[in-house]
């Protein structure tokens, strides 16, 4: 059975009934995803598209691996002193540039940093509090990023660095909203914490047995703001997964509980107003939790694709309706346009690979 995917490609030709500046439309049909990365001991939590070429992905044992060709070649590098390391989260600026975050109690929790590709890296953030357990971060610019910690005692952790990673330092508590108990985020897929121009940010939360929220600056993290989802958090294993930003106006947070694997939740929420408001769109038919999503930039309708251990789906309505591309098992997915989009997991990383009706 055919599925349409997205509109991906405007042809002009010359035809009868066509005039030469009448675009005929091309739609996309059946979905794949195709290996490029391929590595059974590896494990990839973190994922980042900087552009058409340049992609970076992290995980489990300190390992990073990055493509400058747009999945061709990959390099793989081991962070120094990260081997007992799970990175869930990476940011990067080019293929120069990149951070890494680690999880974990106490100093398990880092941050890395690379100017030169990878080649080397530089502890950029060791946490020091034994109580903070860093799920995932985010970057305005390659000098003003934030990263956010569970709670503890009604209170989060989030630090900022203005300088490009040299320091960090602990916003405020005072500024931000307080926890409810157990509140946090899940580190599925470095898709917490989501940034935008103009100094906006975003983090979802779940797991505190009550409800879901998102918080938002619109300062760089001088003033915050919360907002209650419709999302359901009852317990610990459920809430918000995931959360992805279109444009300072469209988002969406998806997630569920990760341990029901055989269920499907309401699970995704939509806000066209930069947060102020959420309400739910379609099921995601993706069981359990979806890990992680992203909208697709530049597609001629809003469109999603989230992904999980229990599979991968799409959405080309903004989450009104899905329709399931694979069995595939992922953890993490970043898209730059409608032609390059790229999920991880257990065992590598994958191109979405959009089939043309010729």
């Amino acid at each position: 059975m055919t599925r349409n995917f997205l509109v991906v490609a405007v042809l002009f030709v010359l035809g009868i009934g066509c005039s030469p500046s009448e675009p005929i439309v091309l739609s996309v049909q059946d979905p794949i995803w195709e290996r490029q990365y391929d590595d059974t001991t590896s494990f990839f939590i973190g994922i980042h598209a900087v552009d058409t070429t340049t992609v970076w992905a992290a995980g489990s044992a300190g390992r990073v691996v990055k493509t400058v060709d747009g999945g061709v070649s990959w390099s793989t590098m081991f962070v120094p002193g990260a081997d007992t390391l799970q990175f869930r989260d990476v940011h990067a600026f080019n293929g120069q540039e990149a951070f890494v975050l680690s999880i974990g109690n106490g100093p398990s929790s880092r941050i890395y940093k690379t100017v030169d590709g990878g080649a080397a890296w530089t502890l950029s953030f060791e946490n020091q509090d034994p109580k903070a357990f860093f799920d995932c971060f985010s970057f305005w610019d390659n000098q003003h990023g934030l990263a956010f910690s569970d709670s503890f005692e009604g209170e989060f952790t989030l630090i900022q660095t203005s300088d490009g990673g040299v320091t960090w330092s602990r916003i405020d508590p005072g500024l931000v909203p307080d926890a409810r108990e157990g509140e946090g985020a899940f580190a599925a897929s470095g898709t917490c914490v989501q940034t935008a121009a103009g100094g906006h940010g975003w983090i979802a939360t779940g797991a505190s047995a009550k409800d879901t929220r998102v918080l938002h600056t619109s300062d760089f993290g001088a003033t915050w703001s919360e907002v209650i989802t419709p999302i359901e958090s009852l317990t610990t294993t459920q809430g918000i997964s995931t959360l992805s930003v279109l444009d300072t106006n469209h988002l969406a947070v998806l997630g569920g509980d990760f341990t029901q694997r055989d269920s499907i939740y309401q699970n995704v929420a939509i806000s066209t107003d930069g947060g102020a408001t959420w309400a739910f769109a379609g099921k995601a038919p993706i069981g359990g939790s979806v890990y992680g999503s992203s909208y697709v930039p530049g597609a001629p309708t809003p469109t999603l694709v989230g992904v999980a251990p229990t599979g991968t789906a799409f959405s080309s309505d903004n989450g009104l309706t899905w329709s399931r591309i694979s069995d595939d098992n992922f953890w993490t997915v970043s898209f730059v346009d409608v032609d390059h989009g790229w999920a991880a997991g257990p065992g590598g990383v994958s191109r979405l690979v959009n089939r043309r009706i010729q």
